[in-house]
């Protein structure tokens, strides 16, 4: 009897931990996470670098994970017209941060800001090589506009070979890429965690997300699914940047409402409005809509619910 009540003990503080866990995910938030690889003789993983772009690669893939959405810096270059492998200081990342922002566009609606770098220091012998890899970095709320804290320093030890030269160190710093990334995705965690907050029983969090909405071939429905998205959805905090081409109409929606909260809430306006055909997509912050049907139902009238 003791050793189950221990059991059941364990199971419940297992389910404690994974609950608060959860509430600091990233739950949908748009970030920036980009490298300090401004010129610096020990900055020995810049972007540009066959590690550096491992290590951004990894780094990408240990925030999505949490939930995090990182906007792509192949798609602020393309935007904001700077070279894509140009070496970037913390002040220019700022810089691009704050325009991308300011854009109005829903998916550089970014809320924070994570810098890191990745200085080294080597020892090559004849007998053997050390890599001392120092991590640091910095967290911003770009809603707030301040700094969260800096992280690290943090260093990674990597052995190679005699006489390693730039090749070999590259190739050691490669293998070492998803230890990197770790340890950056980690740090800068406990630091986003101030701007995330656990969601309520209705699917808000008093945080606001702008979810990237697009409606194709949805003729005048789409007009009535916005209204009910900004009027009746839960944490519905508007509409912005909305644009409106032949049967495409797109738009920024801000809400504090989860995604699989507002999955469920579209699902259920399409149903009232008898719409069939409709092929209804939620991947993080990208909402599509889309009429895969020849012809549109005869819309029903808009149903006055509650949503939760």
């Amino acid at each position: 009897m003791k050793n189950k009540f221990f059991q059941l003990l364990a199971i419940a503080s297992l389910c404690l931990f994974g609950s608060a866990a959860q509430a600091i995910d990233g739950s949908d938030i748009r970030i920036m996470v980009m490298q300090d690889d401004s010129a610096d003789s020990s900055n020995c993983v810049g972007y540009n670098s066959p590690a550096g772009k491992q290590v951004t690669i990894r780094i990408g893939e240990q925030f999505r994970r949490y939930g995090y959405v990182v906007v792509p810096r192949e798609a602020l270059a393309a935007e904001l017209k700077f070279g894509l492998n140009d070496p970037l200081d913390k002040a220019a990342l700022l810089g691009i941060a704050k325009k991308a922002k300011a854009s109005g566009r829903a998916e550089f609606d970014i809320k924070a800001l994570v810098v890191y770098r990745i200085m080294c220091e080597v020892d090559a012998t004849s007998v053997a090589t050390q890599i001392d890899a120092i991590i640091s970095g910095s967290v911003y709320d770009t809603d707030a506009r301040r700094e969260l804290g800096d992280f690290g320093p943090n260093e990674q030890e990597i052995n190679a070979k005699p006489n390693c030269d730039d090749n070999c160190r590259n190739l050691a710093l490669m293998r070492k890429a998803d230890d990197m990334a770790l340890v950056v995705a980690d740090q800068a965690r406990t630091k986003l965690a101030m701007v995330t907050k656990q969601s309520r029983a209705d699917g808000s969090s008093g945080r606001m997300v702008t979810y990237n909405v697009r409606m194709e071939n949805m003729s005048k429905n789409s007009n009535r699914i916005r209204s009910t998205m900004e009027k009746q959805f839960p944490g519905s905090m508007g509409i912005t940047s909305l644009k409106s081409s032949g049967t495409l109409v797109t738009f920024g929606y801000k809400s504090s409402a989860s995604s699989d909260k507002i999955h469920d809430w579209m699902q259920t306006v399409i149903d009232d409005l008898g719409l069939e055909n409709i092929a209804l997509e939620v991947n993080g912050t990208n909402i599509s809509i889309r009429n895969d049907g020849s012809d549109m139902p005869a819309p029903k009238k808009p149903v006055e619910r509650i949503f939760e």
